[in-house]
Order: C-alpha cells, then structure tokens, then sequence
C-alpha cells in the first residue's frame, strides 16, 4: 500500500489526505447534528413545557396566597377606602388565576389533564364560596362570611394548593428525567465522538505519516542537492525514483546537474585559453547550450571577440601612442625651457614695475607736499593782497586829506590876497593921512610883506602838495598794478594748488594702478613658475608614458589573436 502511494501523484495524495479528514469530519459533524437534535428537541421539552408548568403552577400558588390575604384584609377593613382597595385587589388577583390556569391548560399534555381537572374543579369551588363571603359582607352579615372565610375557603384552599403542588411535582419530575435523559445522551455522544475522532486521528495521521514521508524524502534530496549547487558543488546525485511529480524533479533536477557541469567544464577551459592569451578558443560541446544557456554561449564568443579586437586595437595603439608620446615630451621640453625663461623675464618685469611703484609713490608724496606748500603760499598771498588792498585805501585817503589841504592852502592864499589888498588900501590911507598915517603905514608894509610871504608859502605848499599828489598817484597807480599782479598771482597759486592736487590724485591713482599691476604680476610670475614646474613634470610624465606604451605593446604582443 505504501508503493502504491509512493507512486501516485501529489495531487492525489494531497486528495487522499483531505477526503481522509473530510470523511472524519462529516462523520463528527453527522454524529454532532444528530445528538445535538436529540439534546435540543430534549431541553427544548424543558424550556417549553416542563419549566414553564412549575412556573405557571408556582406562580398559582403564590396567587392563591395573595388571595387569602385580600380575602382577610376584605373583611378586617377600618374604612371604606380600605375595604374598596381590598377588594380591588382581590378581584385582579381572581382574573390573574384564571389567566394562570388558562396558560397552565395550553402547556398540559394529556398525562396533566387529572391534574388540571382537579385544580379547576377545587378552583370553581373556591371562587363560588368566595362570591359566597363577598355577598355576606355587603349585606353586613360579617360573622356569616367569617365562618366560610375559616371554614369552607380554608378546606378549599388547602385542596387547591394540594392540586397546584401535584402539579410542581408532576412537571419537576417530568424535567429531572428529561435532564437526567440529556445527560446520559450527552455522555454517550461523548464516548462516540471520542472513539470516532480517535479513530479518524489515527487513520489520518497514518496517511498523513505515509504521504508526507513520500513528499518529504525526495524534497529533502533535492534541497541537499540545490544546496549543494548553491555552494558551487555539482558533484551531488538524487537517487529518488518515482512516477509523481517529484520523481520527474528529481530526474530533472539530475539532469541540470550533468547540464551544468558539462557547461562549467566547457567554460573553464574556455576561461583558462582566454587566460593564458589565447583568444582564438570556442566551445566543444555547444549542443549542450540550449534555451536560457544559449546566450552564455554567445556572450562567452563576444567577450572573446572583443577582447580580440580590443587587443588588437591596444597593439595598433600603443606604437602611435609611443610616438605620441615622444613628440609630447619633445613639446613639454620645450614648453619648460621657455616657461623658465618666461619666468625670469616675469621676475625682471615684476622688479622694474616694483621701482616704478616706488617712484610714483615718491612723486605722490612729492605732489602732495608741493599742494601744500601751495596751499601755503596761496594763503600768504591772499594776506598779502588784503594788505595791499588796505594800503590803497590808506593812498587814496592821503589823496583825499591832499585834496582837502588844497582846499585850505587855497583858502590860505585867498586870504593873503585879501590881506595884501587890505595892507595896500591900509598904506593908501596911511599916505592920505601923512604923519599920522606914518605909523600905521609901517603896519600895512608888515601885513602887506606878511601877505607876500604867507602867498609865497602857500604857493610853495600848494607846489609841494601838488607834487605829494602826483606822487601818490603815481604810488595808488602802482599799488593797483602790484594789487592787480597779486590778484593774478593768487588766482595762478589757486589754479597751481588745483593742478598739484590733480597731480597728487593722478599720482595716487597711478600707485594704486601700479600696486594692482605688481599684485597682477606676482600672480602670473606664480602661475608662470607653476607652469614652469607642470610642463617640466608633463615632459617627465611623457617620457614615462612613452616607456609605459612601449611596454605596452610588448605586453599585447604575447597575446595570441585571430586575425
């Protein structure tokens, strides 16, 4: 039995395997509907018959109580009030009787029907003894409904509630052997169920030990093999045999085994010609590359040919790229000689721009000392053209004060004319008066000599303030020339201080320009001597290169290429 599931496929294990469990639980779920009908219809006869009666005949029973009450409180009233209430209440609890023993004969089977009868036979008596008490009450005959009340009611209601108890117990052992018949159901669908599930256990965990073990072999072979594969050893074999689906994995698993180690031989001597510098290899068993291993084959000839034509091209290469070479450090050669000499003309320039600089700074102070002195003189000047400006005035208020001593001397003179006129009217009068005139002619003689003399000093003062004024004059006509020429000159000074601050500007100007230039050609004597150093470190990386391309070419010479 165990061959023949060997060989079956794992569907129809998996299918044996299933119908073996899906038989168990139709069987368990067949058993557990059946004895779960029987329990239900059983509580079900508990629910709805059997507890609802002993309820029903309970709640008779406490409703025959509550009648004896009302009955008794009827009958002991103090009031009115009282007396209407009890018997209110009396009348509801008769109606909840009759609904009770209504409701008690809709759940009765026929066994309960002698308990039913009785029950309303002694019930019918009560409630006419009742209606009895009730209508001996209203007339007043109190002791009369007394009497009924402890004599016939008591009798009845003890009958009554003797009925109502045969029924609690009639319906209770009805519901305990119901129980009791549940339980012994349930214990029995326990041991069945118990000995089925063993059972279906057992024959399921025997399938499931046989199928699985049928899996579980070949499935560990083959993942011992693909491990095995995975950590690049091919020299494995699965030995599994079978006509399921793991049988044709196992042989085909085998076969991509051999596959692969004829592929891998094939390309490891395929690699190793390759290695060794042989590039005219190929395969020897290209057959063998089918399906997804065909472009490993056609990748294995294009890396072959490229490496090939690659070679080929590095060898073709080499020779003018050694010749190129050459001509570049012939080039980096030159290129550094005249770099170094660019260089030392680079620093001679620097130097000769370095002593312009001083210069140029040395004129720029030298132009600003001059704006000063400038500005100096400009200044002097300006106080001494003020100075001249004041003695102009002074001149001409000279001329001034001349003009008015003019005035005087030629009121002066008017004066002497006056007097010598008087002095001569004096002497003609002194004649016409003879000897006594005598005395007073000596007088006008001395006016009129007096008159003479102050004529001729004011004529000589007049001359002389004459010459003063032209002679100052002349010094105001010099002092307006020499104002007019220190007017020019403090305007030349002033046009002279703007052009020297000019200068002292160009000539700062022109150390700023000059100390940006000596910036500018430090910087390219840098670069300069930096390109000095790379062009004598590129005709050194030429000539390496060179060296390096014609080992080069050595090196793919020992290749071995198609042509």
């Amino acid at each position: 039995m165990i061959h023949c599931i060997r060989n079956l496929n794992i569907r129809l294990k998996l299918y044996i395997l299933i119908g073996v469990a899906l038989i168990g639980m139709f069987i368990i779920g067949g058993m557990s509907f059946n004895l779960m009908g029987q329990m239900n219809e059983m509580t079900s006869d508990i629910t709805n018959s059997w507890l609802p009666s002993i309820d029903t005949a309970r709640d008779m029973s406490a409703t025959l109580s509550n009648i004896r009450l009302n009955e008794l409180a009827y009958l002991t009233a103090i009031s009115d009030d009282v007396e209407a209430s009890s018997l209110q209440y009396l009348e509801s609890e008769k109606k909840d009787m009759n609904t009770l023993l209504a409701t008690y004969g809709a759940l009765m089977d026929e066994e309960e029907r002698a308990f039913y009868d009785n029950a309303m036979n002694f019930w019918t008596q009560y409630n006419e003894a009742d209606e009895e008490m009730i209508a001996l009450a209203r007339q007043g005959r109190i002791d009369e409904a007394r009497a009924i009340l402890e004599g016939e009611c008591v009798d009845l209601y003890n009958s009554l509630y003797s009925a109502f108890n045969d029924i609690i117990s009639y319906n209770t052992e009805g519901g305990d052997s119901a129980a009791e018949e549940s339980s012994f159901l349930y214990r029995t669908a326990i041991r069945i169920m118990i000995t089925v599930i063993v059972t279906i256990v057992l024959v399921g965990v025997f399938f499931s030990f046989v199928i699985i073990r049928s899996i579980k072999t070949p499935i560990s072979e083959i993942e011992n093999a693909a491990i095995k594969m995975a950590e690049g050893d091919l020299n494995v074999s699965i030995s599994y045999i079978s006509k399921d689906e793991l049988g044709v994995l196992a042989a085909q698993v085998g076969r991509l085994i051999h596959k692969l180690q004829v592929i891998i031989d094939d390309e490891n001597k395929f690699l190793a010609k390759m290695a060794q510098g042989d590039f005219t290899v190929d395969s020897v068993c290209e057959e063998e590359y089918t399906g997804s291993f065909q472009p490993l084959l056609v990748s294995f000839r294009r890396i072959a040919d490229k490496l090939n034509d690659t070679m080929r091209q590095i060898s073709q290469s080499s020779s003018q790229v050694a010749g190129g070479a050459e001509q570049v450090s012939d080039g980096a050669q030159a290129l550094a000689q005249g770099t170094s000499e660019q260089a030392s003309a680079v620093q001679e320039l620097v130097a000769t721009i370095n002593d312009i600089s001083d210069k140029v700074n040395q004129n720029a102070d030298n132009a600003r000392q001059a704006e000063a002195t400038a500005e100096n003189v400009s200044t002097k000047m300006n106080v001494s053209n003020e100075k001249m400006q004041q003695m102009i005035q002074a001149m001409e208020d000279i001329s001034n004060s001349s003009n008015e001593i003019g005035k005087i001397i030629k009121t002066i003179e008017d004066i002497a004319l006056q007097t010598n006129i008087l002095a001569l009217n004096a002497a003609v009068e002194a004649a016409r008066a003879g000897t006594a005139g005598k005395g007073f002619a000596v007088v006008a003689d001395e006016v009129r000599s007096l008159a003479n003399k102050s004529a001729e000093a004011s004529k000589n003062i007049s001359d002389l303030i004459e010459n003063s004024l032209k002679i100052v004059e002349n010094g105001t006509q010099i002092a307006d020339d020499t104002a007019q020429s220190l007017l020019d000159a403090v305007n030349d000074v002033n046009e002279m201080t703007g052009i020297i601050g000019q200068i002292s500007e160009a000539s700062n100007d022109q150390a700023y320009s000059i100390s940006q230039i000596t910036i500018g050609m430090d910087q390219i004597s840098d670069v300069v001597q930096t390109n000095s150093a790379t062009a004598e470190e590129s005709a050194a990386a030429s000539q390496e290169l060179s060296s390096q391309s014609q080992l080069m070419k050595n090196l793919v010479q020992k290749f071995k290429l198609k042509n």
